[in-house]
């Protein structure tokens, strides 16, 4: 396998034309099509099938695309770190928080205080769900995240857990439940989940499956963290809310925390990687950046039992 077969079934892969692909190369289609078809013998199985509505990807064809995105990804950043022990810091960098840890406080310090050190450096921040921020790092099209649900069993993975956040149960103002609830009570209430229940790695899931009861039945699954707050503070609904959220003024004067009698989940902040030891210099920097700012400024603790 060569680098430029690779860029190609990317390439291709993403546009679904040969004709396209070829255009955005700036090679002709008879040499794309001969390095698709060296990269097939190489490998020794079809990537591609044709038909009247195009060209899709066989299941070698999408195994091995994956791949090549990572190690299309892995030599642009190669030669950027170089580029950038050369003096000139100019590469970029892509980091992935959730809708919780872009609440967190340091977190926003950091990165102002990266972008005073290195001004010239391309920054950007994505924000996803941490199951989607795991798949984006499989593919390369981040450098690093930092996210709240620890994703137990994952190989090929590196992550440092950096500090822990409380999770509470949120519900409008003026609400009829006040005080303590017994979890199998709100266990009939309506629920707001930005995660899908089958996911056994969501704080809803958890608090429910803990403490040895099946899940809500009325769920409204919505991955819109800004509609699931309207949608909170416009009905009876609950939303399960970390500690961090009430640092937002917004949330204070609409939102009020009720108790359970079951633990509550606690939210597990880490930093994950692909390879700490292939991040580029810039990446590393950033990277542990946050982790000595998040542990300051929460000092590990006993996990709730």
């Amino acid at each position: 396998m060569k680098l430029n077969q690779l860029r190609a079934l990317v390439t291709v892969a993403e546009t679904g034309s040969i004709q396209e692909a070829s255009r955005l190369l700036h090679i002709t289609q008879p040499a794309l099509s001969k390095a698709i078809k060296e990269l097939e013998t190489s490998v020794g199985a079809t990537l591609f099938v044709r038909s009247s509505k195009g060209i899709r990807l066989t299941p070698y064809g999408q195994r091995l695309v994956g791949h090549a995105r990572l190690i299309n990804e892995s030599v642009k950043r190669a030669r950027e770190d170089l580029e950038d022990m050369k003096g000139a810091v100019t590469s970029e960098l892509t980091v992935g928080v959730t809708p919780v840890t872009a609440l967190i406080g340091p977190v926003a310090d950091c990165l102002v205080t990266f972008r005073r050190e290195f001004p010239n450096a391309r920054l950007r921040i994505l924000e996803a769900r941490p199951g989607q921020l795991l798949e984006l790092l499989r593919e390369g099209a981040i450098d690093f995240a930092l996210t709240s649900q620890l994703q137990t069993g994952e190989r090929g993975f590196d992550h440092t857990v950096v500090c822990r956040a409380q999770t509470l149960i949120g519900v409008r103002k003026g609400h009829a439940l006040r005080g303590q609830q017994p979890l199998h009570a709100l266990q009939q209430e309506e629920w707001l989940a930005p995660d899908s229940l089958t996911d056994e790695h969501s704080p809803l899931y958890r608090l429910f499956a803990d403490a040895g009861l099946a899940p809500p039945e009325r769920v409204v699954e919505c991955n819109s963290m800004t509609l699931l707050l309207e949608l909170c503070w416009k009905s009876d609904a609950l939303l399960l809310l970390s500690s961090e959220s009430t640092r937002s003024p917004i949330i204070r004067q609409t939102i009020e925390f009720i108790e359970t009698d079951q633990p509550m989940p606690e939210r597990v902040i880490s930093l994950l990687t692909r390879d700490r030891h292939v991040l580029t210099a810039l990446g590393a920097r950033l990277h542990d950046a946050l982790a000595q700012a998040l542990r300051q400024a929460y000092p590990e603790r006993p996990a709730q039992p």
